[in-house]
């Protein structure tokens, strides 16, 4: 979820995330927030977890997702995840080029697997998904491409199998990547147990030197949650996903609210200034030359080159990972930061940070693989800057 910081008065106001059809990202949206006032607000980053949440899936549809999860192979958050950025439970949905359905089938592609049954029919929509997804995910296991094979099928469920053999992994169409993170982003929220990694994500990833990327020295990462901060109280979501209140001792020793995106960012950036206890180095007050506050995470960026920090687009273990404020994977107008906690050799990174999805899920430790073309910029904490 977006970070939080506070200017002075605890008050917060209402947001809502909203998910669409796939042309959707999701969205938050903030009223009345003025100087003086907190305000709740949300990073985007998703978490897969191996787990299954029914609690906010429309419970005609439990017994189909978890048969369709059996066929296809993939973990039922995901198949749930892929049903909410498809058609956000919509039997009726049909798109601009003429999907149709719970699970958006092009008429070519149903006539293979709904079994001659109605495409409006959302119970044979979600089992010729099971079906399709386990034909896609087959084929990305035998294929050979560098990738998450679950990522590579859930490209081709959009751009077509072919579409991901011509390019030799996920197609950059500027659709299909944005789906695939936003899938693993939705799978988050019907997670069991937030904070683990589903089938086929970071389990084969392989770390490296933290020299690599950018010209930028590189950092350090723990590698695990020891945020120190992960009992203490922090706001509070809806299962709508609006805030409903901030509690006494919510309010964070970095001036911000704890289990929020930007103060776990504000965790490791202290870690790597050699601070793991108060007095810390860096505050949401105190970073900026000028005096203005890091603020939200979408003032992140502009806040490294108030200080003439190194920014680029080469991930180092230790740098944060920027989303800007229209970035399709961070509540619009807000961001999101996290942390790279390894860097791959096949072009993307694993990412770490705190507070994505709905209650459960909301306000817990995540990992996940990106790509490294996904942040909107990679901020560095400079070699000088250290002790």
């Amino acid at each position: 979820m977006r970070g939080l910081f506070r200017t002075g008065v605890a008050a917060f106001f209402a947001l809502i995330l909203a998910a669409g059809f796939l042309s959707a990202v999701m969205v938050g949206a903030v009223s009345g927030a003025s100087q003086g006032q907190t305000t709740p607000v949300v990073c985007g980053a998703p978490v897969v977890d191996t787990g299954f949440n029914t609690s906010t899936i429309p419970p005609e549809y439990v017994q189909d997702v978890q048969d369709a999860a059996r066929v296809s192979g993939l973990p039922p958050a995901i198949i749930a995840g892929q049903i909410r950025a498809e058609s956000n439970w919509n039997p009726k949905a049909v798109s601009h080029a003429g999907a149709r359905g719970i699970a958006q089938f092009m008429p070519g592609t149903w006539e293979g697997y709904g079994d001659g049954k109605d495409p409006f029919d959302p119970h044979a929509g979600i089992a010729a998904q099971g079906k399709y997804m386990a034909e896609l995910y087959r084929q990305a296991k035998a294929s050979g491409l560098t990738g998450d094979p679950v990522d590579l099928a859930l490209a081709g469920y959009n751009a077509g199998w072919g579409g991901v053999q011509a390019v030799g992994g996920i197609p950059d169409n500027g659709e299909t990547a944005q789906y695939v993170t936003k899938i693993r982003g939705f799978a988050a929220a019907y997670s069991q147990t937030p904070g683990s990694t589903a089938q086929g994500g970071t389990a084969n990833a392989v770390p490296v030197s933290d020299s690599c990327g950018g010209g930028s020295s590189g950092g350090t990462t723990t590698g695990t949650d020891d945020y120190p901060f992960k009992d203490l109280p922090h706001c509070l979501l809806t299962s709508a996903g609006s805030y409903a209140g901030c509690p006494a001792g919510s309010q964070s020793e970095f001036n911000a609210f704890n289990r929020e995106c930007v103060d776990f960012v504000m965790w490791r950036m202290n870690q790597q200034l050699g601070d793991t206890q108060a007095p810390w180095t860096v505050m949401n007050g105190n970073f900026r030359p000028d005096g203005g506050v890091l603020g939200n995470a979408r003032d992140y960026r502009s806040a490294w080159e108030n200080k003439g920090w190194p920014v680029d687009k080469s991930p180092q273990v230790g740098a944060v990972a920027w989303f800007g404020p229209t970035n399709a994977l961070a509540p619009s107008g807000y961001g999101h930061v996290a942390i790279v906690k390894e860097v791959l050799p096949d072009g993307s990174y694993i990412e770490e940070g705190y507070n994505f999805g709905l209650p459960p899920g909301d306000h817990q430790y995540y990992t996940i693989k990106r790509a490294n073309s996904v942040p909107d910029a990679f901020l560095h904490i400079p070699e000088a800057a250290k002790p």
